[in-house]
C-alpha cells in the first residue's frame, strides 16, 4: 500500500516531458530567428485583437494562478504559492492594459493615453519577472499558508493599482515613450527596455539553475523562453500591429499556457494515481486478507443487493453456509500456518466451483465461509455444494483427528428461497446456518438443505466447533 500512496506524490520529470520541453524550446528559438528580420513589417489591424487576448490572458492566468495557490496550500509550498502570485499579477495588471488600450475594449483609451498601455506592458513584464525571480530563490522548506494566499492577493492588486496610477496620472512625471505615436521607445528611452529584457533573462536564468526536477519548473522554464521572445519581437517590432507585436501576443499566452497545461496534466495524473489508490483501498476493504476472499462487510453488502435484485426479478437466490470441520483441533495438531494454508486451498477449491459473475465466495469468521448464488434454486446450490466437497476429497490434506476420514471435510448447510413479501436476508442465512448444524449433528463431511418450511424467522442455531 505504501507505493501506491507514493505514486498519488507529484512525478519528477521524465525524459519524456525533457526531450518535448526541449522540443519546445528549439521551435520558439527557430521562430523567433525567422520572425525577428520580418518583425517591422507592418500588418493590417484586427479590429478586437487586443481585447480578445487580453480576454484570453486574464482567464488563463486566473485559471494557472488558483490552480497554483491551491496547490501551495494543498502541499504546505511558500514557493508554488509565490509562482501562483506571478500569474495572479498578470491577471490583475491586464485589467488596466486593456483599458488602456486604443481599441482594446474601445476606439479610445479608457484609462490615460495611449503611452499608458505602454507603461503597463513594461510593468507588466518586469513584474512578472521579478516575481518569477523571487520564485526560483525561495526555499522549497517554507511552508504556505493560508494568510499567504491572502496577503499575495491583497499585495498584488494594492501594487497594481499603484502601478495603473503611475501610468495614468503620474505620466507627466514619467519619461516620454511612444513620443512620436509609432515607435514605443526612442535613443532617449531604450534603457527601458533593456531593463525589462535584462529582468526576464535573469529570471529564466534563476529558473534554469533550479535544482528541484519537477514538472512544474520544466515548464516555467520553457514559459520564461516563451517570455524573453515575446519581449524580444515586441521591442524590435516596435510598434503596434506589425508582425512582430502580433507574434509577441502569441508568445505571451504560450508563456502561461504551456505552465497551465503542465499543471493540468499532473492533475490528471494525480487524478489517475488517487483513482488506482481508491480501487486497492476499496478491494482492502472487502477481501479477506487471509484466503483473498470477499470478507463479511462485502458479504453483507452483496447478499442485500442480490436479495433486492431477486425480489425485483421473482427468481431463487440460494446461499451455502460452509464449516471446516474439527479445525480447532486442526489448529492444535499442525500449527497455525498449516491452518492458514488450509484455509487457502479450501477458498481457492471455493473458487473454482462458482463460475458465473454474480457468484460470492465469503470467508465469513474463523473457518466459516459463505457462498451466495443469484438464480439459483436448492438443487442447483447442492449440486455447487457437492462439487466442493468432492474437490477437496481428492486434495486429501491429511487430518489426523478428523476420524474416520483422516482428511479435512467440510459441513455445508443450504438455504433458498424466492424473495416475498414479510421475508428478509436473516432468514434465509438463519435456514442456511440450521441446515450446517444438521450437517455436524449427522456426522459432518455432508450437506443438508433446509425444507422450504422451515425458512422462517428463528433464534441463531450456534455452530459447533
Amino acid at each position: 500500500m505504501q507505493d501506491e500512496l507514493y505514486l498519488i506524490k507529484e512525478a519528477e520529470v521524465g525524459s519524456r516531458q525533457i526531450g518535448l520541453a526541449k522540443v519546445v524550446v528549439t521551435l520558439l528559438l527557430l521562430s523567433a530567428a525567422i520572425a525577428t528580420p520580418l518583425a517591422m513589417v507592418p500588418l493590417v489591424p484586427i479590429p478586437g485583437y487586443m481585447s480578445a487576448f487580453g480576454i484570453a490572458m486574464i482567464i488563463i492566468n486566473i485559471i494557472l494562478g488558483a490552480l497554483l495557490f491551491a496547490k501551495g496550500l494543498i502541499e504546505s509550498k511558500e514557493r508554488t504559492i509565490r509562482l501562483g502570485t506571478a500569474y495572479f499579477f498578470v491577471t490583475v495588471i491586464f485589467i488596466p492594459l486593456i483599458a488602456a488600450f486604443p481599441g482594446g475594449l474601445m476606439t479610445a483609451p479608457i484609462i490615460g493615453t495611449t503611452s499608458s498601455a505602454v507603461w503597463l506592458w513594461c510593468y507588466w513584464h518586469t513584474g512578472f519577472g521579478l516575481l518569477i525571480i523571487r520564485y526560483a530563490l525561495s526555499s522549497d522548506d517554507v511552508a504556505g499558508t493560508a494568510t499567504s494566499v491572502r496577503t499575495s492577493i491583497i499585495a498584488t492588486i494594492a501594487v497594481v493599482v499603484l502601478l495603473t496610477l503611475s501610468a495614468t496620472i503620474g505620466l507627466p512625471y514619467m519619461p516620454a515613450v511612444f513620443s512620436n505615436g509609432k515607435n514605443f521607445f526612442d535613443d532617449s528611452t531604450l534603457v527601458i527596455p533593456a531593463l525589462v529584457f535584462g529582468v526576464n533573462l535573469i529570471a529564466l536564468l534563476c529558473v534554469m539553475r533550479m535544482r528541484d526536477s519537477k514538472p512544474e519548473q520544466l515548464w516555467v522554464m520553457v514559459g520564461m523562453f516563451a517570455a524573453c521572445i515575446d519581449i524580444w519581437l515586441t521591442l524590435y517590432g516596435g510598434s503596434r500591429f506589425s508582425l512582430g507585436w502580433y507574434f509577441a501576443k502569441i508568445t505571451s499566452l504560450f508563456t502561461s499556457l504551456v505552465v497551465l497545461i503542465s499543471q493540468l496534466y499532473g492533475i490528471t495524473r494525480l487524478y489517475n494515481s488517487i483513482a488506482g489508490a481508491n480501487k486497492i483501498l476499496m478491494t482492502q476493504a472487502n477481501q479477506d486478507g487471509l484466503t483473498a476472499l470477499s470478507n463479511r462487510r462485502c458479504f453483507d453488502q452483496v447478499l442485500e443487493i442480490e436479495w433486492n435484485r431477486a425480489r425485483r426479478d421473482k427468481r431463487s437466490l440460494a446461499l451455502l453456509m460452509i464449516d471446516v470441520d474439527f479445525f480447532k483441533k486442526y489448529n492444535d495438531s499442525y500449527g497455525h500456518l498449516a491452518g492458514d494454508d488450509c484455509l487457502r486451498k479450501i477458498a481457492n477449491h471455493m473458487l473454482a466451483v462458482i463460475n458465473r459473475p454474480g457468484d460470492v465466495a465469503a470467508r465469513y469468521g474463523g473457518e466459516e465461509f459463505v457462498v451466495i448464488l443469484p438464480n439459483t434454486d436448492a438443487s442447483g446450490a447442492r449440486l455447487v455444494g457437492e462439487r466442493l466437497l468432492y474437490n477437496l476429497s481428492q486434495t486429501a490434506i491429511p487430518h489426523a483427528q478428523n476420524l474416520p476420514s483422516g482428511l479435512v471435510t467440510l459441513s455445508i448447510g443450504v438455504s433458498a428461497m424466492v424473495p416475498g413479501a414479510g421475508s428478509n436476508t436473516t432468514m434465509l442465512a438463519l435456514a442456511a446456518d440450521k441446515a450446517l448444524y444438521e450437517a455436524k449433528e449427522h456426522g459432518r463431511n455432508q450437506i443438508r438443505t433446509a425444507a422450504p418450511e422451515s425458512i422462517a424467522p428463528m433464534p441463531p442455531a450456534f455452530l459447533l466447533s
